[in-house]
């Protein structure tokens, strides 16, 4: 998997959060027991948006959610905010119909 141009051709697909981060989070992953499934996964309303799955390319406007006082997004942890966070940048760039 490529991760600098942002597409997966072993998926046919852009990479979305989850694969971008490999935070194991997404449906079926490594960490879905021990962390609980991500909500950006949970979104299905949110499909095609910016070219990703469920929320996957659109996870800045679910992520900064809070859960007992806690960001979900494991990234969002890291960056304190989504606007400097590399994948929201890097779809950012894309254009593509960017979709904030």
């Amino acid at each position: 998997m490529v991760l600098g141009n942002m597409y997966n051709p072993e998926k046919n697909m852009k990479i979305n959060c989850w694969d971008f981060n490999q935070c194991g989070r997404e449906h079926g992953g490594k960490n879905v027991e021990k962390l609980g499934k991500c909500h950006s996964v949970q979104y299905k309303s949110f499909n095609g948006i910016n070219g990703g799955l469920f929320g996957g390319r659109y996870c800045w406007h679910i992520a900064g959610t809070f859960q007992d006082g806690e960001p979900t997004c494991i990234q969002l942890k890291k960056v304190e905010s989504c606007d400097i966070c590399e994948f929201y940048l890097k779809v950012k760039e894309e254009g593509d119909n960017f979709v904030q």
